[in-house]
């Protein structure tokens, strides 16, 4: 793992010799103060020319990181989708623009993925299956998709393989986007406050569950289970006996884009409805959903049924987050913007202690007046809690990266609502459940804020008042008490600190030279002038000239 303590790490040949990828290509991109700021231009041996550059100069900032990741290849093209869905990492424009990756990757050579689901199972693929496809249904940066059939069943099953090595190019990437972000927050002041190092290590936490399948096999069982009573809603059937952290089998299930659907109306609006309750039933119901219901992993059974693929990515949340959206949803429904204001800075990771709270309420406001009185488009939930977002990062408000996964499911489902039917309205769709929501809030049994609940805890926490006021004192007793600063203007500082030395470094040798020509004149020692030491007259001279421009240099520089 990367640390934060300037300890960098490239431990393999391959992360090292990726590093120089890398950086080649941000210099072709016109970045080449990059590596010279960062002190890399030892990794590279060529230069990039302004007029040499083989790329438009009419690019965007975030067009030109787009095609740095998609020249990149796979890992960071994956790296960049997870991105795509953290505003609260990345700038919005980024995050935007990182929605047009073009994932095309070229699928593996059938022998490699026989080679890899035989190691999985530890038996050959002809006493699994019957019949196996070799050209894959689906390819991706991380994974390929065949469909095959099962022998001791008969089941035609959708088999999802790991591609082969992926883990140490994945490894190697993360190693070198942990490399260039300790440089970067040590050496750019103004990235500090960004914290990069923070940010791959929350990628590399999202990947590393992602790779490993059966985290997804977990999730889809559990999907399955919140929804065991609703016939409309499901995922494809997990064969847990021959799933492995490689190799994930489940039921194939033939199902239709949204996006392709051929109906009337009123049963498009249907279906759009279907799937934001849907959506919204994960959330505030069960505490667990589906963080990516793009178009390819929310399509359209057989039986009328909304079927859910690819649980890599998925969401959850706390009886007391699940409360906090409840309140978003009223603040929406209600154009309540202190409710908004309230609920993001009480959920919130980290908030400022003296935030302006009156003027992030107005802030808020401004946005569901967007919403309230929409111009050429229907409002949107998820838009407005994805600019929620972007404006609590500008009030240094971090939210928790949960609801930044629900913004992005809830905008995607919206999109995906609107496809369907343009007509659809989701912030109509939500005030029935806000309604209901406000009506079990109120019930004294089935309250999600009973008021007896609050009671325990407050009391819980007035009980343990003293024993937290005497660890305190042993505390500051035993010498151990920490005070955390921040210094915000350390490259200032020390320029400073640097000129303070200089002018005592030059009072000293002024000082030492008028003690030197003092005694060289006392005792008339050297070659003489006039009968005048001439060693000690060079010596009064110098200290005169050093300590006039010492007298002029602190005069003229104070501030």
């Amino acid at each position: 793992m990367q640390n934060h303590t300037g300890l960098l790490r490239l431990s393999t040949l391959k992360a090292a010799n990726r590093l120089r990828v890398v950086i080649t290509v941000f210099i072709k991109y016109g970045f080449g103060e990059i590596s010279e700021l960062l002190g890399l231009s030892r990794f590279t041996r060529w230069r990039c020319r302004r007029n040499a550059c083989p790329i438009s100069h009419e690019m965007t900032l975030w067009e030109k990181i787009r095609h740095i990741i998609e020249e990149l290849g796979p890992t960071m093209i994956k790296i960049g989708q997870i991105l795509s869905m953290r505003p609260d990492l990345v700038p919005p424009e980024l995050t935007n623009e990182l929605q047009n990756l073009q994932e095309t990757v070229p699928p593996v050579s059938f022998e490699a993925i026989k080679a890899r689901v035989e190691r999985s199972l530890g038996k050959p693929l002809e006493k699994v299956f019957s019949s196996f496809e070799q050209k894959p249904l689906a390819s991706a940066s991380l994974s390929q998709v065949h469909r095959a059939v099962l022998r001791e069943t008969g089941e035609t099953v959708a088999v999802k393989i790991k591609r082969p090595g992926v883990e140490k190019t994945v490894e190697a990437d993360l190693d070198v986007m942990a490399y260039l972000a300790s440089l970067a927050h040590e050496r750019v002041y103004s990235l500090k406050p960004a914290n990069l190092p923070d940010v791959v290590d929350e990628i590399r936490k999202s990947l590393m569950r992602e790779l490993d399948f059966l985290n997804e096999a977990r999730n889809m069982t559990y999907f399955n289970h919140c929804f065991k009573n609703d016939p409309t809603v499901r995922a494809p059937k997990i064969h847990g006996k021959y799933c492995s952290s490689d190799v994930l089998v489940m039921e194939y299930v033939p199902a239709t884009r949204l996006d392709k659907i051929t109906a009337d109306k009123d049963r498009r609006l249907a279906i759009a409805n279907r799937g934001l309750d849907c959506a919204i039933k994960q959330m505030l119901d069960f505490g667990f959903f589906h963080a990516d219901p793009h178009l390819g992993n929310l399509k359209l059974g057989e039986n009328d049924e909304l079927v859910f693929y690819d649980f890599g990515m998925v969401g959850r949340f706390t009886p007391e987050m699940q409360s906090a959206i409840v309140d978003y949803i009223i603040a929406v429904v209600k154009s309540d913007a202190r409710r908004a204001a309230r609920v993001a800075l009480d959920m919130a990771v980290k908030a400022p202690p003296l935030i302006d709270f009156v003027r992030f309420q107005s802030d808020i406001m401004f946005l569901l007046e967007r919403i309230r009185t929409p111009i050429n488009d229907n409002p949107n939930f998820g838009m407005f809690l994805l600019e929620l977002t972007s404006l609590c990062r500008q009030y240094g408000v971090s939210l928790r990266s949960d609801y930044i996964l629900m913004a992005r499911a809830l905008l995607a489902t919206e999109a995906a609502g609107h496809t369907i039917c343009p007509e659809f309205d989701a912030v109509a769709a939500l005030k029935p459940v806000a309604l209901r929501f406000m009506v079990k809030r109120y019930s004294v049994l089935f309250s999600d804020r009973p008021p007896l609940g609050d009671l325990d805890s407050n009391l819980r926490l007035i009980s343990k008042m003293p024993e937290r006021i005497d660890k305190l004192f042993r505390i500051m007793e035993h010498g151990q008490l920490k005070v955390e600063m921040e210094q915000h203007d350390f490259g200032r500082m020390v320029d400073r600190m640097g000129s303070i030395a200089d002018r005592i470094a030059t009072g000293l040798i002024v000082a030492s030279l008028i003690v030197g020509s003092s005694l060289l004149f006392i005792s008339g020692l050297g070659p003489k002038w006039h009968g005048i030491p001439i060693l000690g007259l060079v010596g009064f001279t110098l200290s005169g000239v050093f300590g006039a421009w010492l007298l002029l240099r602190m005069v003229f520089t104070r501030k």
